[in-house]
């Protein structure tokens, strides 16, 4: 069913609801105005019956019309008319006698029941009884108000008032007119106390009116609703005919670009997706990255200090070879001087062994010279050849001592050209270490500058990964909002496609 048979059809049934709760209300309405009418009547007709009790009972016609009879009848048997004028001044007899004339012409009865009545028609029936154990309950209850389904009724407490001459007839038996109990008519006096209940009036109001009145508002309502309904059916009709057909229009092109934006969310969440994985395996990598360039840093600060740490032992040693040199040039100039002193010994030693030689000579000439003495240079024989025998110790301890001394000349010598040949190696391993410790220097402020720089690029990897770790949860946020604009754009394209199959009121594709 098409959409504008829909609204016209939503229409009707408006006006069909709207009728029947107008209906429904109005009945309501006029049944309850009706029924309270009712029983604002029924209480206007017992405040009048109260008014007249009042009034009778000021007149005090009862004790005047008590005398007469009396007076003309000492016997006690009244006369029908007698009795007529006697009960025409009791007050509630007056209100009773109001209360029933005219009755069917104003449209309600009246009854006046009793649970001790003199009349037996006035007996109280279990319902009336009921309602005079409330009234007996509650001395301050005026009316009861009961509705059923046909009838109104209000019930009016009937209670003995002195005042109004009620004990003439129902009080204490001594106070008979007659001497014998009996009131003024005959009946047994039922010796009741002032204020006592003797009954209930009750004004019975009929709700068939109420019924009729309800029926004629119930047509009167239907009757314009559908004329109403009709002419809204038609002005609903001719108002909705051009927008229906714009919206048909505008529908088919929702539907069409609904169509174009599930596409495109489709495509979006495709490459949103792939964008994510991307994103994803860049931050691994770069992950990776950071970690090598992290331990290639730490690496690099090691060899740093490693270079640094060398570069200290190359200065140290450095200036352990200078003292070296220092200790050797001085070793040489000790062996420069030792050399010149094994010369001058050698040169004494030559002098000594020239002094044992003379001497050797001169112990010679002696030993000669004792032994052309004879016996007399036996003695000095003797001392010269001692003296012979030290100069040739001598002679050969100084050969010893000179050969001695010209060995250690000549190790002497080859030692000061070890020494010569250590001070040349120690000055070119000095100028090496020079080179090894400008080598270190250079290489520890490579180290250091290279250290820094590979900071530099870890801080930057790690920003760059920061920031790869942020386009990261970014292409997953897109992706899920990408993912989520495609639920949207399916759901409007379903919305779209069932917005169509209303309005055009077929089933959605």
């Amino acid at each position: 069913m098409k959409f504008s048979r829909k609204v016209l059809l939503s229409i009707a049934m408006a006006c069909i609801i709207c009728t029947t709760a107008a209906v429904l209300v109005s009945a309501n309405r006029v049944k309850h105005f009706g029924e309270q009418e009712l029983e604002e009547k029924s209480q206007a007709i017992l405040s009048r019956l109260v008014v007249v009790q009042d009034y009778i009972a000021s007149q005090g016609g009862l004790n005047i019309s008590i005398d007469h009879a009396l007076k003309n009848f000492p016997d006690g048997h009244l006369s029908k008319d007698a009795k007529l004028t006697i009960l025409k001044q009791v007050p509630i007899f007056a209100a009773m006698q109001v209360g029933s004339v005219g009755a069917e012409e104003e449209g309600y009865k009246f009854r006046i029941f009793s649970d001790e009545p003199r009349n037996k028609d006035n007996a109280a029936t279990a319902s009336e009884l009921e309602i005079l154990k409330r009234f007996e309950a509650d001395k301050t209850l005026k009316d009861i108000v009961e509705v059923n389904d046909s009838e109104v009724i209000v019930y009016h407490p009937v209670r003995l008032v002195e005042s109004q001459g009620c004990l003439s007839c129902h009080g204490d038996p001594k106070t008979s007119p007659w001497g014998n109990g009996k009131d003024i008519l005959g009946h047994q006096m039922e010796n009741w106390k002032d204020g006592k209940l003797h009954g209930a009036f009750a004004i019975i109001s009929s709700k068939a009116e109420i019924e009729a009145a309800v029926a004629k508002s119930t047509w009167y309502i239907l009757g314009w609703s559908a004329a109403l309904a009709v002419v809204a059916m038609i002005l609903g009709y001719l108002t909705l005919k051009r927008p229906m057909q714009a919206l048909s229009g505008i529908a088919e092109k929702l539907e069409e670009a609904g169509t174009g934006v599930s596409d495109a969310s489709t495509n979006i969440n495709s490459a949103s997706q792939s964008l994510s994985e991307s994103s994803m395996s860049a931050a691994s990598s770069i992950e990776e990255t950071t970690a090598a360039t992290e331990q290639m840093s730490s690496m690099i600060k090691l060899n740093a200090e490693h270079t640094v740490e060398a570069k200290n032992l190359a200065e140290i040693a450095q200036t352990k070879v200078r003292d070296g040199r220092t200790e050797v040039e001085n070793l040489i100039q000790s062996m420069n001087e030792i050399t010149k002193s094994s010369k001058k010994i050698e040169e004494i030693i030559t002098v000594i062994d020239d002094i044992a030689f003379q001497t050797n000579l001169l112990a010679l000439n002696a030993a000669v010279e004792a032994a052309r003495a004879g016996e007399q240079g036996k003695g000095f024989a003797v001392v010269a050849d001692a003296v012979r025998s030290l100069a040739q110790r001598s002679a050969t301890s100084a050969k010893e001592i000179s050969g001695l001394i010209s060995e250690s000349v000549v190790k002497i010598e080859e030692g000061h050209k070890a020494v010569k040949s250590s001070e040349s190696m120690l000055t070119e391993i000095v100028g090496q270490i020079e080179k090894l410790t400008a080598l270190n220097i250079e290489i520890s402020n490579a180290s250091t500058e290279q250290s820094q720089g590979v900071s530099s690029i870890n801080a930057a990897i790690n920003e760059l990964d920061g920031v790869t770790q942020n386009n990261a949860l970014s292409a997953q946020k897109c992706a899920e909002a990408a993912g989520m604009l495609t639920e949207r754009s399916n759901e409007m394209h379903s919305m779209m496609q069932e917005l169509v199959g209303i309005v055009e009121g077929k089933k959605a594709s």
